[in-house]
């Protein structure tokens, strides 16, 4: 099973965190799992672009590694739009993945943790 959160925190961050593995098909052939990790890396991305063009208050978390992700960013406050905008497109993709294969994901969305 793979979990999926989103949570924002006191601070203005930003967060995602992938953990497990689908389990639907023998590794290098689970398409469930590749699925979540492009949209990890995608997020990893996004995030590092918003870096490089200094719209963070802090250097990124970006940690992706098998069977778990973590991706934290703190936006500037004239790139929160654009910061949400990301991590919301990237949510979307992770409910369609929930919806279509509950069996092997799950998907929790929180508001400020400390």
């Amino acid at each position: 099973m793979i979990e999926i959160k989103f949570s924002t925190d006191i601070r203005g961050g930003i967060h995602l965190t992938l953990r497990g593995h689908a389990g639907a098909a023998p590794k290098g052939e689970d398409l469930i799992c590749a699925a979540c990790t492009t949209l990890a890396y995608t997020a990893g991305q996004a995030v590092r672009e918003m870096d490089t063009l200094e719209k963070l208050m802090k250097r990124p978390k970006i940690r992706i590694q098998k069977g778990r992700a973590t991706i934290v960013a703190t936006p500037k406050e004239n790139a929160v739009a654009e910061a949400m905008t990301v991590f919301r497109t990237v949510q979307c993709g992770a409910r369609v993945l929930a919806h279509n294969y509950p069996k092997y994901v799950q998907l929790h969305t929180m508001h400020t943790k400390n």
